[in-house]
């Protein structure tokens, strides 16, 4: 998959980015207001602690900036539960978490060899904890949570400044957790319109193919069937050659004609057209047609359809069948065209071309077809019950 590139998606990425940045640089306030420390203090009480704790600030936010921008240029994963983020939780780790990790770390064994800057401990695992969940799943989060809290009291502090740093750390998880969820959301539906976009293309390019497909297969069986007609009268020295090569150069430009409206986007199935053509095509090839009904009787909503069943169904035969006598009925209720020139077994393998004419029908319509003795039938039926669709 892609990498998002909109604009929707872009922006709502750099306002989370930056949230995220700004949570964990306020980290360090919201800790040292909840343990009643003000910054000064810990300036002059415990400078190398303190510097430490600066240096692991940026650091950590760096490490959020980073994970985010790597999130956002990575592909988005299948195998992922309902709670986790696309990637989220998945990035790999990368010197400037290892790095934060590790002023934690310097910071504990400070606060064991007696500077007593415990303060500068529980902000720091805060810093870690944040810089944690940006890449690894929310459980770290919530555990490291409940770990500070506890390591707050164990420092010496009263049950309630713990269980408000605990609160504080869980509350920054749950923060930066829901902004996270909300950019793969984002991300996600822009990467979804991407791919509806990309879709719509392809399904316009298969109908274009359709169309030229029905456009092209008709004529061109035409020609075929005139080209051998005018070979054979050639060879008699039949001078009706001459009338219908003419007719093939003129189906031929016809052809063509139409290829370049439908190029254009222009082209429209006149039933009328469609069945005077139809009708003629299937006498050159000296088949007796009938035609029950006209393109009047078929609806004004069906009949753009109708010309398209005909003019594919048209094709078929000249292409798959070889028969003597040939009915086309049209009717406000559908079209039929039934022909006695298909000899076998009563199995019907469908091809692309009665794939396509069902891909045309609307919802409310219906295409069946059938050999029986010889003899095959198309029907569509319009507005077809439910249960025969």
């Amino acid at each position: 998959m892609e990498t998002s590139t909109g604009r929707q998606w872009s922006v709502f990425y750099a306002y989370t980015a930056w949230s995220v940045v700004v949570l964990i640089v306020l980290i360090p306030l919201g800790v040292a207001l909840l343990l009643d420390t003000r910054v000064p203090e810990l300036l002059v009480l415990h400078p190398a602690a303190t510097a430490v704790l600066i240096a692991q600030i940026a650091l950590s936010a760096w490490s959020g900036h980073r994970a985010l921008a790597g999130w956002s240029r990575a592909e988005l994963p299948a195998d992922r539960d309902r709670w986790d983020l696309p990637h989220v939780g998945r990035l790999p780790s990368d010197w400037t978490l290892a790095a934060t990790a590790l002023l934690t770390v310097v910071l504990a064994i400070m606060q064991l060899i007696g500077d007593d800057g415990d303060e500068v401990l529980l902000i720091s695992l805060s810093l870690l904890i944040a810089s944690a969940i940006v890449r690894w799943r929310w459980e770290v989060g919530a555990v490291g949570a409940v770990a500070t809290g506890m390591i707050a009291a164990l420092l010496g502090h009263s049950g309630t400044e713990a269980i408000a740093v605990g609160a504080l750390v869980a509350g920054l998880v749950l923060s930066i957790r829901l902004s996270l969820w909300l950019a793969a959301m984002v991300r996600e539906l822009d990467d979804a319109r991407d791919a509806q976009a990309r879709l719509a293309v392809a399904e316009e390019r298969l109908r274009f193919a359709r169309d030229l497909h029905d456009v092209t297969g008709r004529d061109l069986s035409v020609i075929a069937v005139k080209a051998e007609l005018v070979a054979q009268l050639a060879e008699r020295e039949d001078s009706r050659a001459v009338e219908h090569g003419r007719e093939v150069a003129q189906i031929a430009r016809a052809s063509l004609a139409e290829i370049r409206a439908l190029v254009r986007g222009y082209r429209e199935a006149d039933l009328a057209t469609e069945l005077q053509g139809t009708a003629s095509l299937l006498r050159s090839a000296r088949a007796g047609v009938t035609v029950h009904g006209d393109a009047d009787d078929v609806p004004a909503q069906h009949r753009d359809t109708a010309a398209w069943v005909l003019r594919e169904g048209g094709t078929n035969i000249l292409r798959h069948a070889d028969p003597s006598t040939i009915t086309i009925t049209l009717g406000a209720g559908g079209l039929t065209l039934v022909n006695d020139g298909a000899p076998g077994d009563d199995t019907v393998a469908e091809g692309s071309g009665l794939t396509g004419m069902r891909e045309r029908l609307g919802a409310g319509s219906s295409l069946d077809v059938r050999r029986q003795g010889g003899v095959f039938t198309l029907d569509v039926r319009f507005d077809a019950p439910e249960g025969t669709r």
